[in-house]
């Protein structure tokens, strides 16, 4: 009993601790209905395609596969998506409260202690990840998925894999399943 107690307060404690943060917008006119093949898009540099670019177009891929659609040439497709990654540096300022005196810890009895604030300052970089579907006729975006994260370093190719697959996952989340005809 106590493990699965411990369990879940875990659970809830990571959970609480994630720095992931997914914003999805859409156009409520637009009809998803007739949506069936897609093509994933990406900016390359002259040909040039980075191991990230290529994780994050397969991620897409699998996800909109698991969706229903079906992944087709750019001009074959009935929509097309086209994502965006960038890494700022961020900068956090935290205030600790600390006991400094004769009697730093117990409160009680005679002495000189009293509380100081001491701030701290952080630096760390935060990258993110935009998915946009867009309407090949016109260009126009009908939906949006902007996922950011704190920039974590990975050991393996593997662990940067799983992570990106999970950044997109969360970010297609919003994307709606291909609905199955009757």
């Amino acid at each position: 009993m106590f493990i699965r107690i411990f369990s879940v307060a875990l659970l809830l404690l990571l959970a609480g601790c994630s720095s992931l943060q997914v914003q999805s917008d859409y156009d409520p006119k637009f009809d998803f209905t007739p949506l069936e093949r897609f093509a994933v898009v990406y900016p390359r540099k002259e040909g040039v395609t980075t191991l990230t670019q290529s994780r994050i177009a397969e991620a897409i891929t699998a996800g909109m596969t698991r969706k229903g659609y079906t992944a087709v040439a750019k001009e074959q497709a009935d929509f097309i998506l086209i994502f965006h990654t960038d890494v700022t540096t961020r900068r956090e300022v935290t205030t600790d409260f600390q006991m400094v005196g004769f009697f730093p810890y117990y409160g009680y009895g005679y002495g000189a202690s009293m509380t100081v604030p001491i701030q701290r300052e952080y630096e760390y970089d935060e990258a993110q990840i935009i998915i946009d579907a867009l309407n090949p006729d016109g260009n126009k975006i009908f939906w949006r998925a902007a996922t950011t994260d704190r920039l974590k370093s990975f050991d393996t190719p593997e662990e940067r894999t799983v992570y990106i697959n999970e950044l997109v996952a969360e970010s297609l989340k919003t994307f709606p399943q291909k609905r199955k005809a009757p």
